[in-house]
């Protein structure tokens, strides 16, 4: 397997690095069900942020704001 360095990944355009990445993400799926559950870790605090975010968003349906809306008031 050739492995890139940066320099060389920097080298490539930016249509070949695009490539690169989708050949990388597509290489990380799989068939629902044939990844352990435990593939992609979720850390303790991570879940507890993830846990709230959907019980706010449960609690306050239609309170949710786009990427736009976020920038806009500087909150990204």
């Amino acid at each position: 397997m050739a492995v890139l360095n940066k320099s060389e990944i920097a080298a490539l355009s930016d249509s070949e690095r695009l490539a690169l990445i989708d050949a990388l993400w597509e290489s990380l799926e799989a068939p629902r069900g044939t990844l352990p559950e435990n593939h992609f870790p979720v850390l303790d605090w991570q879940e507890t942020v993830l846990d709230e975010r959907l019980l706010d968003l449960a609690l306050s349906p239609g309170d949710e704001m786009d990427l736009v809306e976020a920038r806009s008031q500087s909150l990204l």
